[in-house]
């Protein structure tokens, strides 16, 4: 059981603030709520969240996701993972990942090279190796791939 020890709450008309004793920890406004940060900053929660992440353990079958509605293997180090609710807007967040291959520790992740793999509903990545002298991309199943995704929700 849960229990909750306070010397005095007050009741306000429009309580927007949790204040701990003279700090406003959290406010919240219409469709926003932020959270003290360092010294006076403000981190607003909602699009200080990561909206999506997924991770692979051999290339192919997704070990662990959030807000992955489906995966779509188009061919060797080539995905595309539909979100359970959408983006905000197509090109409006960011992608961050990484790839690795145990046994050549060389793979890495790609961003596909246009602004139509980056839908509302989805995004494309691929994993793969890229020759040191050409700079011209293989394509491989790594052995760990992760990706997370920041921006707005629809």
């Amino acid at each position: 059981m849960s229990e909750v020890i306070l010397d005095t709450i007050t009741g306000k008309s429009t309580a927007t603030t949790i204040t701990i004793g003279s700090t406003p920890v959290v406010s919240a406004s219409a469709n926003s709520m932020t959270i003290r940060g360092e010294g006076s900053n403000q981190t607003s929660i909602q699009q200080g969240l990561t909206k999506m992440w997924v991770q692979h353990n051999d290339g192919q079958t997704v070990a662990d996701s959030f807000n992955v509605g489906s995966t779509t293997d188009n061919g060797t180090g080539d995905y595309t993972h539909a979100f359970s609710n959408n983006m905000g807007a197509a090109n409006a967040y960011t992608v961050a990942g990484m790839a690795q291959d145990v046994n050549s520790k060389h793979c890495q992740l790609n961003m596909m090279s246009s602004n139509a793999e980056y839908a509302a509903a989805s995004f494309r990545y691929q994993t793969g190796f890229v020759a040191s002298t050409s700079g011209a991309q293989t394509n491989h199943d790594c052995n760990g791939t992760s990706v997370q995704i920041c921006g707005d929700l629809a």
